[in-house]
């Protein structure tokens, strides 16, 4: 997965996860490492071996490797959803790994959607938004009773 170690890389993608770790050291909700990156590409490709959803490995774990890049925009006081500002900032990172155009926007459309998705669950936008509630462990969360989630969305069990 040739792309997906240049994404890994990128001195930028480096960068913005370094600041968001930082950032979420001691945060009581979910964080956004690259623990969890790598939870929501395993689960989504778990999801798209088993339901034979024809998904390419590298675009499944571009998305995923990218999606809440845009963190870095809630502790910048960007003004921008994570969701929007991780789209802008993957295009970039994606280009240079090498994704074509078409792929790009598919991941960018991918990352744009992952918090509130609604049309066909197969997309690779399906995917990744079920991915990322379910790598999720809700059922055990200290931080439950005060999260912001609503319980339509919290994962309460393991299914992957």
């Amino acid at each position: 997965m040739d792309k997906v170690d240049k994404i890994l890389g990128d001195e930028e993608f480096r960068r913005i996860s370094l600041m968001i770790k930082e950032k979420e050291y001691d945060r009581i909700y979910c964080r956004h490492s690259l623990g969890h990156a790598l939870s929501v590409a395993r689960i989504a490709l778990i999801m798209c071996l088993e339901n034979k959803y024809d998904i390419d490995r590298e675009l499944i774990y571009g998305a995923a490797l990218l999606h809440d890049i845009g963190r870095y925009s809630v502790y910048e006081e960007e003004g921008m959803s994570h969701h929007a500002a991780g789209a802008i900032i993957a295009r970039e990172i994606l280009t240079r790994a090498g994704y074509n155009e078409n792929d790009i926007a598919l991941i960018c459309d991918a990352i744009e959607k992952h918090k509130n998705f609604s049309g066909d669950e197969t997309s690779l936008a399906g995917i990744l938004f079920k991915a990322d509630k379910l790598s999720r462990n809700c059922f055990m969360c200290e931080a439950k009773p005060t999260c912001y989630w609503p319980e339509s969305i919290k994962n309460g069990t393991i299914t992957y």
